[in-house]
């Protein structure tokens, strides 16, 4: 099984809980102006007026927020993320090889399939049917040129756990692969936020960003990720390698981190109350209780904020906590402004194509 390690591994439920009766269907639904799909698409084609980047992007986000479903995980409930640390259970099952260029996919089986696929059993026919339906969305909302290194989608048993994931492929390290649990099911509204986040790492931890450490990497001795964390010189995303000076995630980690790190590094996380008394101590900096659990999964989540929240909510005078600032860290790089208002806009275009609210 390639590894996923700590990287973008992400509970959904609370978005089960929210997403409960969200997914129908209501683009039929008829008044004076039009379907709701019919209004949708007029007040998007608005924005496609607009030429400044932010503003196009904040005029999307608008039209998305008011017509989509718009889930930003804002809970503080869960403390405890076994999934983080106990993943020997999980089983690839099957996986898209992609072609990062052309978008083309060629289903693939894994050693796992024949023990899993009961021929009384529809599992394979449906994880076959999941990844297809998330592929195509996924595909369509991320422009591809900023996905270049993922070289695999999986369809992974992962138990009783709700994941999505991102990490390396063990067969090429400088690739990364995308991962959905088989317990997620079919593609519904509320899932976007997931996606995005996973997309952020994608994007910040790929061999551009982070360099592995193939050593220490396919290995799960903590005491010899310890070791290798000594040798850089630069923050050391665990279990991987050290991140590149140039990377989003260093500048990151210098801003909103490095106060912090020392505290950090002595959670123990073999307990709920450790973390949790972290994370109420600097409960300011974070949005969600997740976000606090390693660096990389706060800039996914800040990365996820700065995607779907309007620009003048984060630049409102009421909104002075340090979690703001990490959302606003990422409008001083013009190519991650475009980058946000691409996917606003994609989002937006697979919709309207489609006639149906993704």
């Amino acid at each position: 099984m390639k590894k996923i390690g700590i990287i973008g591994i992400f509970a959904l439920i609370v978005v089960f809980l929210v997403s409960c009766g969200e997914n129908e269907d209501v683009s039929e639904e008829k008044s004076s102006s039009g379907t709701v799909i019919e209004r949708y698409e007029q007040s998007g084609a608005e924005c496609k007026t607009v030429d400044n980047v932010i503003e196009r992007g904040d005029c999307f986000q608008e039209v998305n927020d008011k017509y989509l479903r718009w889930y930003m995980d804002q809970s503080k409930r869960e403390f405890y993320f076994p999934f983080q640390i106990d993943q020997e259970h999980w089983k690839d099952i099957l996986y898209y090889s992609l072609d990062s260029q052309s978008d083309e996919t060629e289903l693939k089986e894994t050693e796992h399939f024949t023990e899993y696929a009961d021929p009384y059993s529809s599992n394979p026919q449906r994880g076959e049917n999941e990844l297809e339906e998330y592929w195509y969305v996924f595909s369509n909302i991320f422009p591809k040129e900023y996905r270049e290194s993922l070289a695999k989608f999986y369809w992974t048993d992962t138990g009783e756990d709700f994941v999505f994931g991102v990490g390396r492929d063990e067969e090429n390290l400088e690739d990364t692969v995308l991962m959905i649990s088989h317990n997620i099911g079919d593609y519904y509204p509320a899932t976007k936020s997931t996606l995005i986040h996973e997309f952020a790492h994608i994007l910040t931890v790929n061999e551009e960003q982070v360099q592995v450490m193939e050593e220490a990497y396919f290995l799960t001795d903590t005491k010899i990720w310890e070791d290798a964390e000594e040798i850089c010189d630069v923050p050391y995303v665990y279990g991987w390698g050290c991140v590149e000076e140039s990377s989003y995630i260093y500048s990151y980690y210098q801003e909103f981190w490095e106060d912090i790190d020392k505290e950090f590094r002595q959670i123990n996380w073999e307990t709920e109350d450790d973390y949790k008394e972290f994370f109420l101590k600097y409960e300011d900096r974070f949005f969600n209780s997740y976000q606090g659990t390693y660096p990389e999964e706060d800039l996914a989540e800040s990365f996820t904020f700065f995607v779907m929240m309007n620009s003048s909510e984060i630049h409102s005078e009421e909104n002075s906590e340090m979690k703001y600032d990490k959302v606003d860290f990422f409008y001083q790089y013009d190519e991650l402004v475009e980058l946000r208002t691409m996917i606003l806009e994609n989002i937006y275009d697979l919709s309207v194509k489609d006639g149906k609210f993704y």
